[in-house]
């Protein structure tokens, strides 16, 4: 199997960016409790103006009689089995929408790192995301105009070697250069299995 393969989603690598993605799925879930503090609190507080009471009568057919019952105790079983349910969901919810910010982000920073490592034909692209296509175009063509800059200084330092001009200093600025990857094969930024081993292993 090719280790360079694209992982898209694999389970055992869900958590790409892990802390970014846990602070997420947190404040979904508490939404998602604070929601429903707020609807049972709200189906009490109605009842109560409107009947001035918590209690309900209910005629049993055991005794054959009207019994008084809370009304907390007629609707908590169905409020709790809701809540959970509810968080249940919104973990799921959380978990998917997660990932689906973590990997722009990632992508993002291997971008900059493949730039700060010399490779200057690194190329940003989100293929699953299409509302991404705008910043990665932008990263594009920064980097870009920062290849043609690099590749313009290059030029103009090895004409003036050529010329005659010898100078410590151009000596240096072109060996810097040229340890880059100004030219050639432009690469796309990928999630790669190592990557993610290496980044789980620093948190």
């Amino acid at each position: 199997m090719d280790d360079n393969k694209v992982i898209r989603r694999p389970f055992g690598n869900f958590f790409i960016k892990k802390s970014l993605q846990m602070r997420l799925i947190a404040k979904i879930v508490a939404a998602a409790l604070v929601t429903a503090l707020v609807s049972s609190g709200s189906l009490f507080l109605v009842y109560y103006l409107r009947y001035k009471t918590v209690v309900v009568y209910m005629w049993s057919q055991e005794s054959n009689d009207i019994q008084k019952e809370h009304i907390l105790s007629l609707v908590l079983p169905a409020l709790v089995i809701s809540a959970v349910v509810g968080v249940v969901v919104a973990f799921g919810i959380g978990l998917y929408a997660s990932r689906k910010y973590a990997v722009p982000i990632y992508k993002i920073e291997q971008w900059v790192a493949m730039l700060q490592s010399g490779k200057m034909s690194a190329i940003l692209r989100f293929r699953e995301y299409e509302e991404m296509k705008d910043l990665s175009q932008k990263c594009n063509e920064l980097g870009a105009l920062i290849r043609g800059t690099l590749l313009d200084i290059r030029n103009r330092v090895k004409s003036m070697r050529e010329s005659g001009v010898d100078n410590p200093e151009l000596d240096a600025i072109v060996e810097k250069l040229d340890a880059m990857e100004l030219t050639g094969e432009c690469k796309t930024v990928t999630i790669l299995r190592e990557d993610l081993k290496k980044d789980k292993t620093k948190t």
